[in-house]
């Protein structure tokens, strides 16, 4: 049973993954417990979650080279089975964003690796069928690879990029040769650091594997935070045009940057981590009781 960081990541120590992750280093363990994930998630776990809706259709992701529409699969809010088959036999691939929501083993693992590293963490899982994924890609968060079932190649290239954040531009790929070259098979655990150029090629079949996904805070969060404390405030309100006087749109402009200064004074880090914390407690975990499958109750 996995249930703490320890049984995660062992025979690695604790001390030796979180220097991994502070380092922006790459992590692989190769198990002689091909087994070990399957008690967080495993086959039948996901067609509950899927057939039986207990995971929002919404929320599924479909993509061959790109996203493909949910008309494609999902209709009048149903799921069309045999098109949803085609497209995971000619080789699409699943993305089940946020499962930590929706399945509690994996709820409580990452609630626990929360309180570890201080990050924000949640999980999502990934079926690939049997093609091959030549492209290069660069993720911006941390990951921890659980592979569940089957087996699927990966390459890491290059330094990874400092300070990645969604939606920044990139540099292109790195040309260089592979720094890591293994093949996950069941039961092997990967830690990919965020902004990690990566390139993955399915193995024979159908592979499952859940990351674990990690976010520490930046300072965009900050200024977000900062922001989200003035959202009804009179001054920051106001509207800024009928201002016909120079002296009173100047009066106005002062007051605004002499507010904004002092809530930038009275912010804590302690404090902003503290709230952040306390918001990730507070999620809204869907609890699966009474199915075999899907979470094998909620265990406590």
């Amino acid at each position: 049973m996995i249930s703490t960081l320890h049984d995660l990541i062992a025979p690695l120590t604790e001390a030796e993954f979180l220097t991994h992750v502070r380092e922006r280093t790459a992590a692989f363990v190769r198990t002689s417990a091909p087994h070990r994930f399957e008690s967080l998630l495993d086959w039948d776990d996901l067609n509950h979650l899927i057939q039986n809706g207990v995971y929002p259709l919404e929320e599924l992701r479909v993509r061959e080279s790109i996203p493909i529409p949910t008309s494609f699969y999902i209709n009048r809010g149903q799921l069309n089975s045999s098109a949803f088959s085609s497209l995971m036999n000619r080789g699409a691939d699943l993305i089940l964003n946020r499962l930590d929501k929706y399945v509690p083993r994996l709820c409580r693992l990452c609630h626990q690796l929360a309180e570890q590293t201080g990050e924000q963490v949640t999980a999502e899982a990934i079926v690939t069928s049997g093609k091959e994924d030549a492209g290069q890609r660069v993720k911006t968060k941390d990951i921890c690879v659980l592979q569940i079932a089957g087996s699927k190649r990966w390459e890491l290239c290059g330094s990874p990029i400092v300070g990645p954040l969604n939606g920044m531009s990139v540099p292109p790929p790195p040309q260089s040769a592979p720094f890591f070259d293994e093949v996950l098979n069941t039961g092997d655990f990967l830690f990919v650091p965020a902004g990690c150029w990566r390139r993955c090629e399915n193995g024979p079949g159908r592979s499952l594997d859940v990351h674990i996904v990690l976010e520490p805070p930046c300072g965009r969060e900050v200024v977000a935070w900062l922001t989200s404390q003035l959202t009804a405030d009179e001054t920051f309100t106001a509207p800024l045009i009928g201002y016909t006087d120079p002296s009173a749109l100047a009066s106005h402009e002062a007051a605004l940057k002499a507010r904004l200064i002092e809530q930038v004074q009275a912010w804590s880090l302690a404090g902003f981590l503290a709230e952040r914390a306390t918001a990730r407690s507070k999620e809204v975990v869907i609890r699966i009781q009474g199915t075999q499958n899907a979470a094998k109750g909620p265990q406590g």
